[in-house]
């Protein structure tokens, strides 16, 4: 791996703590995959052998269930990694990943990195370090959305897109991701309808401009629609 490879990993919150002696054993494990729109990564239940990073791109995180209804759980961007259980989990992949642009992926073999861990247990101590962080934002965010109104979820889904794919511009925060408002809807737990409703009030504030699939975030618009 390249020395613009070993940068996107010191970029991943899993490896910011890692020296760059550890860093560059971790790289030593890494495989590069390019993938085209609409591939898929891996399969829900599938085997899991590999743990994945988004070097550039967009990948799509969903769940099927019984009654063939697709649940998106998450659109994941550069520096994140895939599935989120990663290493410490031997069960079969959670979910399916489904490319939504052209990507670069790098690619670790479950095995090959558990075995690292074992011989050199001050990496494993500070991924675990990092882990434990993961989780309770994790763990704070559900909480927090699980009160959350129809209106709150949606711009609270809108902050998580700003924050994970959006960049700075002149009038505000633009966002680049080809996701409907049905997706956003499952992505949320709210019917289509509600997003639709909102999304167009959101609009004739001034909040949101442009193509559904490319589109402008003005936060302070909203801070001073709010009472």
């Amino acid at each position: 791996m390249g020395p613009q490879g070993l940068d996107v990993l010191r970029d991943m919150e899993l490896f910011s703590d890692l020296s760059p002696e550890e860093l560059s054993r971790v790289s030593s494990l890494t495989m590069e995959r390019r993938c085209q729109r609409g591939d898929t990564v891996f399969l829900q239940g599938q085997e899991r052998e590999r743990v994945f990073f988004i070097r550039s791109g967009l990948v799509k995180i969903y769940k099927v269930d019984e009654e063939g209804r697709e649940h998106i759980m998450n659109i994941l961007g550069r520096g994140q990694m895939f599935p989120h259980v990663g290493f410490f989990d031997t069960s079969p992949y959670p979910a399916t990943a489904e490319v939504l642009a052209p990507s670069i992926l790098y690619a670790i073999r479950c095995r090959a990195f558990d075995e690292l861990l074992v011989e050199y247990p001050d990496i494993a101590r500070k991924v675990m370090r990092v882990m434990g962080r993961k989780i309770l934002d994790l763990q704070a965010k559900l909480q927090e959305l699980a009160l959350f109104d129809a209106r709150e979820r949606v711009i609270a889904l809108l902050r998580h897109f700003s924050e994970e794919h959006g960049e700075p511009a002149a009038d505000g925060i633009h966002i680049r991701l080809p996701v409907t408002h049905g997706e956003m809807a499952r992505m949320i737990g709210i019917t289509r309808e509600s997003v639709n409703r909102i999304w167009n009030d959101l609009r004739r504030q001034g909040v949101l401009h442009g193509d559904r699939d490319d589109w402008t975030v003005n936060w302070s618009r909203l801070h001073r629609s709010t009472p």
